[in-house]
């Protein structure tokens, strides 16, 4: 019976044995970036919490922090995000990839309108300071359909 374990082992279709190094190879972090209509910069990922990681070091100068979740805890990606403002009028309209979007704007008062899977949620009247940091945080409650 080891004979024909050995041999099993073989003939694993030629690849090479798999060693503890592969467990060290970290995932890719994808951060995408941009700059809303008046010129705004914005980020958004957070897929993998090596991402998660490098936005916390790159954010220091965002004044806002959107979070997307389920009701039952997973973090959720594909989230479209539009703001707007009484001044400027929609200054975004973005789907992110990720549960995390940063963005540095202008003190002011904004509102927030995230859709996911047909759901909207919305922050009116949210007041950004010039000095104080924001974090929203928005929650689906999808049942079965969370992926």
């Amino acid at each position: 019976m080891l004979f024909l374990a050995f041999l099993l082992e073989l003939t694993r279709c030629g690849l090479p044995p798999v060693t503890g190094q592969a467990a060290e190879i970290r995932p890719a972090i994808i951060i995408t970036e941009g700059n809303a209509k008046e010129g705004s910069p914005y980020m958004f990922g957070g897929v993998s919490s090596n991402e998660r990681e490098a936005m916390e070091e790159r954010a220091k100068e965002y004044s806002l922090k959107l979070v997307f979740a389920e009701k039952n805890g997973p973090y959720i990606s594909g989230v479209t995000v539009t703001l707007s403002s009484v001044k400027e009028g929609e200054i975004l309209a973005v789907a992110t990839e990720g549960p995390w979007f940063y963005i540095r704007l202008p003190a002011g008062t904004y509102d927030i309108t995230a859709n996911f899977k047909g759901q909207t949620k919305q922050v009116k009247n949210l007041n950004l300071t010039q000095d104080k940091k924001v974090q929203q945080i928005f929650i689906w409650d999808l049942g079965t359909q969370a992926e």
